[in-house]
């Protein structure tokens, strides 16, 4: 069974309900297409956390916002590594995250 995304409008852009297990391949299929100066946010539930991966010129900017404020310079590389480890951080017993991709 496929599961779908409940997706909801905010001011002209989306902001999805993800798993947090497919947090992940979804952060990966979606990062290629960021022009530099967009951003993706994950947040928990009650959006008191949040993880942001910002495109910029030398590569990105992983910003989080929770029980950690700490900001991060990584290469593609190194990012997928870096936010599996925030999640894992940020988000201990969630289950369903928002993704929101916007302007920086």
């Amino acid at each position: 069974m496929k599961q779908i995304d409940k997706t909801f409008i905010i001011k002209n852009d989306i902001m999805a309900r993800i798993r947090k297990e497919e947090a992940l391949r979804w952060l990966s299929e979606r990062i290629s297409g960021l022009n530099e100066g967009e951003c993706l946010d994950f947040l928990c539930k009650k959006r008191n956390r949040l993880v942001r991966i910002i495109k910029n010129k030398k590569g990105f900017l992983v910003e989080e916002r929770g029980f950690f404020k700490e900001n991060f310079e990584v290469n593609e590389k190194e990012l997928l590594k870096l936010v599996e480890r925030l999640f894992a951080r940020e988000f201990p017993r969630s289950f369903m995250l928002w993704a929101h991709k916007r302007k920086a």
